[in-house]
């Protein structure tokens, strides 16, 4: 008799203490995270750089990145579409690419990886609030974040950033909407 309470005691014991862990290792899994005090958030003012002025365009793409990271070197093909977008005139916002990494160093990443944006080198990512890499910011020409991604992104996420940075529609391509056939109480009367 006193052998099964010991048993029942010790089977209770270990389920309770498997559900505990499994609801730990769940919790850390999925449980979604805001940013932390010092991670780089939508309306943060990013301070201004000595290589590079915010209010030189209307809107900058900020492409953290570090020499080593292989989120960094899996997203390349991502970089180098958004840098093809850019050189074609098709977005609304200028690449820059920021890197901890000495010159030399992002020289070599930069020609290796065929990355063709403007490179800010030696950079404290910190100094932006960015804590890993990769982390792709949209700054207004104020230095104000409106939208930040962080780490290799799914192709849902690599369309919100194109999306994000896309031209708005001209003014002209507006005026065409307005241009169509007027409707039947505004047509002349013959």
């Amino acid at each position: 008799m006193m052998k099964n309470k010991v048993e029942v005691a010790a089977n209770v014991a270990v389920i309770v203490l498997a559900v505990v862990i499994g609801s730990v290792f769940l919790m850390d899994r999925f449980a979604s995270r805001g940013p932390g005090p010092n991670e780089v958030k939508v309306g943060d003012q990013l301070p201004g750089l000595p290589a590079y002025k915010w209010n030189a365009h209307e809107r900058t793409l900020v492409l953290a990145l570090r020499n080593g990271c292989h989120f960094c070197e899996d997203s390349m093909p991502f970089y180098r579409r958004l840098a093809k977008l850019e050189q074609s005139n098709q977005i609304g916002a200028h690449l820059i690419a920021m890197f901890p990494d000495d010159p030399a160093i992002v020289r070599q990443v930069v020609e290796t990886q065929q990355l063709t944006i403007e490179v800010v080198p030696g950079i404290e990512l910190g100094q932006v609030k960015v804590q890993a890499t990769p982390t792709l910011i949209l700054v207004d020409e104020q230095g104000r974040v409106s939208k930040v991604w962080m780490g290799e992104l799914p192709a849902v996420e690599e369309a919100e950033v194109i999306a994000a940075i896309s031209k708005p529609p001209s003014a002209e391509s507006k005026q065409q909407s307005f241009l169509r056939a007027p409707c039947e109480t505004c047509k002349p009367k013959s």
